[in-house]
C-alpha cells in the first residue's frame, strides 16, 4: 500500500501522537491528510501550506 499524503500542519495546542511523547503547540508537522483533517476540526491545529504563489 502506498504512503498516505501528508501535508503541513501547525499544532494550536500541545498533541501526544504517542504516550510519552508530547508535541509542543507552535510546531509546524507534517501528517498524513486524514490526521490533518481531523486535528483541524477538533480545533488542535490550522493549515501550514503555502498559499498559491509562496511554493519556492
Amino acid at each position: 500500500m502506498a504512503d498516505a499524503k501528508k501535508t503541513p500542519v501547525k499544532l494550536l495546542y500541545d498533541v501526544w501522537f504517542k504516550d510519552d511523547e508530547r508535541t509542543p503547540a507552535g510546531t509546524v508537522i507534517e501528517v498524513a491528510v486524514s490526521e490533518a483533517k481531523k486535528l483541524i476540526d477538533d480545533g488542535k491545529a490550522e493549515r501550514a501550506d503555502p498559499l498559491p504563489g509562496d511554493a519556492e
